[in-house]
């Protein structure tokens, strides 16, 4: 292998790496605006709280699987499962929005 081709895999996983943490920084700010959302819920009057919580994962981040560098993110350093749809992140998600989990602040 050339100094190059070391040069650019290691650009590559710094880049992996990069996206790894920016995925992990939006989940983290997505649990916390839902619940903060579910908490907001809970002192409005039955109405609004009740149309806050059925809104309560409106506009979190998009989708960024449409993206080419983030395709190759997923495929070759997330064995292919993209971490913002995996079963666990969705159900903490879902424990969060019912208020069966809490988020540090």
């Amino acid at each position: 292998m050339t100094d190059h081709e070391m040069l650019c895999d290691k650009c590559e996983m710094e880049f992996y790496r990069l996206v790894d943490c920016l995925i992990k920084d939006i989940q983290h700010l997505e649990t916390k605006v839902v619940y903060l959302r579910y908490s907001l819920s809970r002192f409005l009057p039955e109405g609004d709280g009740k149309m806050l919580r059925c809104e309560i994962f409106s506009d979190l981040s998009g989708s960024y699987y449409d993206q080419s560098a983030y395709q190759r993110y997923v495929s070759e350093y997330s064995d292919g499962q993209d971490p913002r749809e995996t079963a666990e992140y969705c159900e903490r998600l879902m424990r969060i929005s019912s208020g069966n989990e809490s988020v540090g602040l």
